[in-house]
């Protein structure tokens, strides 16, 4: 959906395909999981207030109008004081910086190379997003409904680059446990709060990581 810290845009397509017509994403992140099945029920929770704020923004209150008025992104420009919707804004912040866990205001070079077709897949999108709900707060609120619930927190291994990190692993463990429905978990090869299993490497410009899930249902 957009350019974010941790964001699954390479590998949602490996993860099990929901079995629910309701999607659960406790840690929504740029619900890169969601956007691939966006015509079921949708519902996201955040905790950090800025991406909560873009959620609501998108889902609630933005048109494409509003989407279209910055589409072009030019490397050195900046966004600072764009007489924008302030979630617009960081919204437009999280594509000048991809992949950053906060929005920025200088137009990098990947940036100027890429965005203008990624605002408006977005832009072509947002129509069908409009059903989603997102809520603020910490993901132990939501109620346990039967769903397909895509859990996708900060890994105890490099989430701390996130501004929301603190996390109890052991009891998030039992938290995944207990979810009625369907359960997806994500992590990587170093994680060790769960039993997860590999699902895909991924090839970063330094580093290769396995990335691993937990599922409650070894069958699919």
């Amino acid at each position: 959906m957009f350019s974010y810290y941790g964001s699954k845009s390479k590998i949602a397509k490996y993860y099990p395909k929901p079995k629910y017509d309701i999607i659960v994403e406790p840690f929504a992140g740029s619900a890169q999981y969601s956007k691939l099945y966006r015509d079921r029920n949708i519902i996201l929770n955040e905790k950090y207030d800025v991406l909560y704020n873009i959620w609501n923004w998108l889902i609630n209150e933005a048109t494409v109008e509003d989407l279209q008025k910055y589409t072009e992104f030019n490397k050195g420009d900046s966004i600072r004081g764009l007489d924008l919707h302030p979630s617009h804004l960081a919204l437009l912040g999280f594509f000048v910086r991809g992949g950053d866990a906060y929005p920025g205001y200088k137009i990098s070079k990947w940036a100027a190379r890429g965005s203008t077709n990624r605002i408006n897949r977005l832009i072509n999108i947002l129509p069908e997003i409009k059903h989603w709900k997102i809520y603020f707060g910490d993901y132990r609120k939501l109620p346990n409904i039967e769903a397909t619930w895509f859990i996708d927190p900060p890994y105890q291994h490099g989430g701390k680059r996130y501004k929301i990190h603190d996390i109890n692993y052991e009891e998030l463990a039992e938290w995944c446990e207990t979810r009625n429905g369907q359960v997806i978990v994500c992590e990587n090869s170093k994680a060790n709060w769960m039993n997860f299993t590999p699902l895909k490497k991924l090839h970063g410009q330094k580093y290769t990581t396995m990335e691993c899930m937990w599922v409650n249902d070894q069958s699919i």
